[in-house]
């Protein structure tokens, strides 16, 4: 069994098929040739006109197209850099052609079949030349010409004045081309043979070129080259203006500069889009994959903690009651200082994985507050009091008033907001730290200040975020601790901040709601 075509060998099939359906009509004219069939005069000139405008309309779409995406920037298609300019002065070069055919106004000179002719070899020259010649420039070509499009445009602007100029300065009763009464002369025949000979080997460049690279770009080149070709052959055979010859070779035209003006478009403005969707449907791809990940590290970090909240803390406790114990009994001193040891690390090991849950959960949005009125002063000194031994609180003031009113928040969260600013101010200080508070509208603002050495110019912009330790951190931790009390203030809707003085301390400044009178109906 055959194994089947490669999806771009077929589609090179078709398109080779369609070309040679599209050139039918050649044979079949040949064939019908002695019967001498005309079009009448009042059919062919409207018909003549009509197909050359559109002509004039495809050569000037197709440089539009290149000019204004080439102005743009983002275009760096050369061969249209290269085609567009050419393609205007063809279409300019056309229209002259059409208004110096017989029955048209004329251009700087009476209309007739021999000037006809003279700019149609003109503008169908420069069309040929051009993509013959576009045929060996690299797409992706940095030449400084073909950068120039400015210079490329005047060039082909002088091109069509210079061409104007001589045919002008020339006799306008000649018979170079065509000889009233007999037909076509040799001289045309020969020029328009040598543009089908020009246009097969373009087609043959490019074709090629679409072989190698499979560019559609390339392949709608060859296929206008090809059509150009049946275009000439057409020119070389009519015998009279009005035959079917010479309207077929208008048709071929049309279609060969529609497959010019369709390549340079969609390497101009939908080859980019295209490009675009397919990069856009990759990042989409990997957006997948990359929520996908996440989602499966999520889960994988929620398990985790659940397994620390639970499997670790658990056990940690039963070393921190044990240690309690040995403390609150009538141990000898040998015994009470490595269970007050075994207790101050047990705590830090509690707090830095308190920490580490809280982190995961404000980050996922998971964070939840037990609302309740909280008494700062007492609350304060409670926390003092059960971290004897962890903190040396005998250096820390509660500077609380005693007449502050409650503040509204989750008591376990702001216990660890206060240990984790208190223990931070005594392991960067010395001296006497002290926690105040004061009501500032509808807010109590609460401070903890030290008399240390202060923050470094460097440091203080980025001690809220989450492993950030500073450049002189000291002791064990992992830089979690600002992070944590940042995320667990703005969970109570407040705002922290940090001044420092070198030399002369620092002072952690953040807000709390005040208690509503109804602190039930608050909560609901």
């Amino acid at each position: 069994m055959r194994a089947p075509l490669p999806q771009n060998t077929r589609a090179g099939a078709r398109a080779v098929g369609l070309l040679a359906v599209a050139g039918v009509p050649l044979p079949v004219m040949l064939a019908l040739q002695p019967w001498g069939i005309r079009i009448p005069g009042t059919l062919y000139l409207p018909t003549h006109t009509s197909l050359e405008a559109l002509v004039v309309a495809g050569g000037l779409a197709t440089f539009a197209v290149q000019w204004f995406a080439a102005g743009a920037g983002a275009f760096r298609e050369a061969r249209a850099r290269f085609i567009g300019p050419a393609f205007l002065a063809a279409s300019l070069l056309a229209l002259v052609h059409l208004l110096s055919f017989p029955g048209m106004p004329g251009f700087v000179g009476p209309a007739s079949t021999e000037r006809g002719i003279a700019y149609w070899f003109a503008y169908r020259g420069v069309m040929v030349g051009a993509l013959l010649l576009a045929a060996r420039i690299d797409r992706a070509s940095d030449s400084p010409i073909l950068a120039r499009r400015r210079f490329l445009l005047t060039a082909n602007l002088a091109l069509v004045v210079a061409f104007v100029a001589l045919e002008v300065s020339l006799p306008h009763r000649r018979a170079m081309f065509f000889v009233e009464g007999v037909g076509l002369t040799p001289l045309k025949v020969l020029l328009e043979v040598l543009l089908a000979a020009a246009c097969s080997a373009g087609a043959l460049l490019h074709g090629r070129l679409w072989l190698q690279t499979r560019e559609p770009a390339a392949g709608k080149l060859a296929a206008a080259l090809v059509l150009s070709m049946y275009s000439e052959l057409c020119f070389t055979l009519y015998a009279h203006a009005y035959d079917p010859f010479n309207v077929a070779g208008h048709v071929y035209l049309v279609a060969s500069v529609w497959f010019v003006f369709d390549a340079l478009f969609v390497a101009a403005l939908v080859r980019p889009y295209r490009d675009l969707d397919a990069l856009r449907a990759h990042v989409e791809n990997e957006l997948v994959v990359t929520i996908r990940q996440l989602r499966d590290t999520t889960e994988q970090r929620e398990d985790l903690l659940r397994a620390v909240s639970h499997d670790v803390r658990n056990p940690l406790q039963i070393v921190v009651l044990q240690a309690q114990r040995l403390l609150r009994g009538p141990a000898e001193e040998r015994v009470r200082k490595p269970a007050g040891g075994i207790l101050t690390a047990a705590r830090r090991i509690d707090r830095m994985l308190r920490d580490l849950a809280d982190s995961a959960r404000s980050e996922s949005g998971r964070l939840e507050l037990q609302w309740a009125p909280v008494q700062l002063r007492p609350f304060v000194g409670q926390i003092l009091e059960t971290s004897d031994g962890v903190f040396d609180v005998a250096r820390v003031e509660n500077g609380v008033p005693a007449d502050l009113g409650p503040v509204y928040a989750d008591p376990d969260r702001l216990d660890r907001i206060l240990a984790n600013l208190v223990g931070n101010a005594l392991k960067y200080s010395q001296g006497p730290v002290s926690v105040r508070a004061e009501r500032d509208g509808e807010v109590v603002r609460i401070s903890v200040v030290d008399r240390g050495p202060g923050i470094a110019d460097g440091d203080l912009p980025r001690i809220f975020e989450r492993y950030y330790r500073g450049q002189r951190h000291e002791g064990e931790g992992l830089g979690l601790g600002l992070f944590i009390v940042r995320k667990l203030v703005e969970a109570h809707g407040g705002e922290i901040t940090a001044e420092t003085r070198a030399g002369d301390g620092s002072t952690f400044s953040f807000t709390l709601p005040v208690a509503p009178a109804d602190a039930e109906l608050a909560r609901a």
